[in-house]
């Protein structure tokens, strides 16, 4: 158990949370039996009690940054905040602050301003959200050259050299996405439509693409024709023409694959529209997706669990720069579908 705290160790040893600290401490009376609980969860953990001590005593802090997306612009990074938060809850009591600097990602100039703010910020590591691929290898390799340890997540970039990643097998769920679409029958034209971002220097969307296309490559079909349409954002005044000129192009669209978690946005147009012959893919239990789902216009829903991602990238930092720990170099987290039927038991669990 590598994210270990007090709570943890009086749950695993079954005593209370007060115990465990008179232990760690060596302060207070404590009964044999409940010492000897602890002691066999800490040796079994791993952890030696008077590391925590030090650790928790020490008036050392330990600042990370954090570089990902600002939410006002894609509600899709609400979660990785709220993971962010957790996390800052969760280790805060071993020094560690989380301080986040948010870019416009449809700014190239901002996620280069808000990058030498984290630089001159000097902190000990930094978790990354690398969407933009040319902006994000500069400004690592800037945090290499300065001895900072670079935690990514939700976007793989090898040659950024991550001291670790968390996050989903992007190409995997491209598959995923293809195979959800042609197990409903869909022919004729299929849309891989990215929303207000830039195929060509997002690895997500890039990636996503790739892994699409290759399964229908492998089906060895005519019966399906793969376009990619890219469109503005969503706050544009002609969004609604922009959408309706892609289906005039493609008459015949039978599925559209959005690579964002904007799906909404599609589905809200194919309600207004009275179109239910249109099968959508998208990603991300957020919000503005669910009644879609309820409503079917949302056939399925690849879930990136993205709070979690952030939270992990917290803790492996924390691993890394407290506890002098081991971290993985690669995490892919599974990849969740989500459709109307399992929807409600989800957000129950979740």
């Amino acid at each position: 158990m590598k994210n270990i705290r007090i709570k943890d160790i009086a749950q695993m040893a079954k005593v209370s949370m007060g115990t465990v600290d008179r232990v760690i401490h060596k302060r207070g009376k404590v009964s044999e039996a409940a010492y000897g609980k602890v002691m066999k969860v800490l040796d079994q953990i791993d952890y030696k009690p008077n590391l925590i001590a030090k650790t928790l005593s020490s008036s050392k802090t330990y600042q990370i940054a954090t570089l990902m997306p600002d939410v006002r612009h894609d509600p899709f990074w609400q979660e990785p905040v709220e993971g962010l938060a957790k996390a800052e809850r969760e280790f805060g009591q071993f020094g560690v602050q989380v301080h986040t600097f948010f870019f416009n990602p449809m700014e190239d100039d901002s996620f280069e301003k808000m990058a030498r703010e984290v630089l001159q910020s000097e902190p000990d590591g930094v978790l990354l959200a690398p969407i933009l691929r040319d902006e994000a290898l500069a400004f690592a390799a800037q945090c290499q050259a300065n001895n900072i340890p670079v935690v990514c997540f939700n976007t793989f970039i090898e040659a950024l050299q991550p001291v670790s990643f968390i996050g989903q097998d992007l190409h995997q769920s491209g598959r995923l996405a293809a195979e959800l679409i042609t197990s409903r029958g869909s022919c004729g034209t299929i849309i891989i439509l990215h929303i207000a971002e830039k195929a060509q220097n997002s690895v997500h969307l890039y990636e996503k693409e790739q892994g699409f296309r290759e399964f229908i490559k492998e089906m060895n079909t005519t019966a399906m024709q793969v376009v990619t349409y890219e469109i503005e954002s969503p706050l544009h005044p002609d969004f609604g023409e922009m959408v309706d000129g892609m289906f005039q192009q493609f008459p015949d669209t039978q599925a559209v694959f959005v690579t964002t978690s904007r799906a909404y946005n599609i589905a809200g147009y194919l309600e207004k529209a009275g179109r239910t012959n249109i099968t959508l893919v998208g990603y991300d239990l957020i919000e503005a997706n669910i009644p879609f789902i309820e409503r079917k216009y949302i056939n399925a829903i690849i879930h990136q669990n993205v709070q979690q991602q952030s939270f992990l990238g917290i803790s492996y930092l924390t691993d890394l720069l407290v506890f002098k720990k081991e971290i993985p170099y690669r995490r892919n987290l599974p990849l969740h579908i989500i459709m109307r039927e399992n929807l409600n038991s989800y957000l129950q669990d979740h």
